[in-house]
């Protein structure tokens, strides 16, 4: 069998398709069959040439990618379509829309790269490995359109559980027994990448409306994306989540998203826990990075920490959640079988750090159930 993935260029710009197709020869499996330059031109031909993986512009005439993601749906629903969009709001807000026309992914484009050897370099690092990832057979084939959350459908918290947590996951065998902590969960902590938005959309919607712990969230995506990403789970939600600000105290009811090229952690400042952003060197080549926000947790909180692994690619996370586990604070991570991509979650189960192992329609319920126990247990 051939190992070709057959790739489907779409953009209007025939300098762009040129260096998309110069910085794919670092990857002889990548073959580019068909190069359209609008998005009708791809729908016409995408049942023809049958790609792997198909990489789509944006803004383009006679038919943008959001229309043509749109139709090509029609056509197929497991065909991975990644969004190569500027990094502006206008490409952002369109990268979000088209993922929920049913998009796998996106990446941003070297805009302003100054070098056509720094332009190849941004796209190996931050096209191509997805380009690989999504061409894998084990990949969930469509990203589903995001789904508007009806408050009447949320889930009413469950009763709290008993003080001792079963710590018993889908895929035990790499299931860490919890270590039960002294007090009440006083901060979640949650990691994700590829596939995000949908799952934190699950996640998030899926929480009672008075769930109060402070919540901090680190998804890998660039500036713009996140604060677009924020304000799309606030409205569906109807929580007040919103990027974080370097300083602010940790609030009760916070849901706060690390701002792309910063990353987030916690700090003690006397009696108080504030947020702070920095710059330092990305960490596994991430920026936000989930490890430093498990860490600065693991020092603030200890065992009153949850950790929450999604779907992502990758391993960041798993030095934070080691760091989590050694304080006997639970781990949650999500399913292979849920997952867009196996790898952050993946990383987390197979190195032994989970407390539990969960698909994404349960994590709501298991973190409130985490969190009410503990709560319940510290006023015992």
């Amino acid at each position: 069998m051939s190992n070709e993935i057959r790739v489907l260029l779409c953009d209007d710009s025939s300098v762009m398709r040129r260096l998309l197709k110069a910085s794919m020869q670092s990857e002889p499996r990548l073959n580019v069959v068909f190069e359209a330059e609008n998005g009708l031109e791809a729908v016409s031909n995408v049942t023809k040439v049958k790609p792997d993986v198909i990489i789509m512009d944006v803004e383009m005439p006679v038919m943008d990618g959001v229309d043509a993601v749109r139709e090509i749906r029609k056509l197929s629903r497991t065909v991975p379509i990644i969004m190569f969009s500027s990094l502006t709001s206008r490409g952002a807000e369109a990268s979000f829309d088209a993922i929920e026309a049913g998009a796998s992914d996106f990446a941003t484009k070297p805009i302003g790269a100054g070098h056509i050897s720094k332009a190849m370099a941004s796209v190996r690092r931050d096209l191509i490995p997805k380009v690989m990832q999504w061409a894998q057979p084990h990949v969930q084939p469509v990203l589903s359109k995001l789904e508007q959350v009806n408050p009447s459908s949320i889930q009413a918290a469950p009763s709290p559980a008993p003080a001792s947590i079963p710590a018993v996951g889908s895929q035990s065998d790499s299931v860490r027994p919890l270590v039960k902590s002294a007090g009440g969960i006083a901060a979640v902590g949650v990691g994700v990448s590829t596939g995000g938005p949908q799952a934190l959309m699950k996640l998030l919607g899926g929480l009672p409306k008075d769930f109060s712990t402070p919540i901090l969230i680190t998804q890998h995506m660039p500036p713009v994306f996140t604060g677009l990403l924020a304000g799309r789970l606030a409205s569906q939600t109807g929580r007040p989540i919103r990027e974080a600000t370097d300083g602010e105290s940790l609030s009760s009811g916070a849901v706060l998203i690390a701002p792309g090229d910063y990353h987030m952690t916690v700090a003690r400042v006397q009696s108080t826990v504030v947020v702070k952003l920095d710059q330092n060197p990305p960490v596994n080549s991430c920026r936000p990075s989930v490890d430093p926000m498990f860490d600065s947790l693991a020092d603030c909180f200890g065992n009153q920490t949850l950790g929450v692994i999604l779907t992502g690619m990758g391993q960041d996370g798993m030095n934070g959640a080691k760091r989590l586990r050694d304080c006997g604070a639970p781990v949650i991570a999500q399913d292979e079988q849920s997952s867009v991509v196996w790898g952050m979650p993946g990383q987390i189960v197979k190195a032994g750090l989970a407390t539990k192992v969960l698909p994404i329609d349960q994590m709501a319920n298991e973190v409130t159930r985490i969190v009410l126990a503990e709560k319940s247990a510290s006023t015992i």
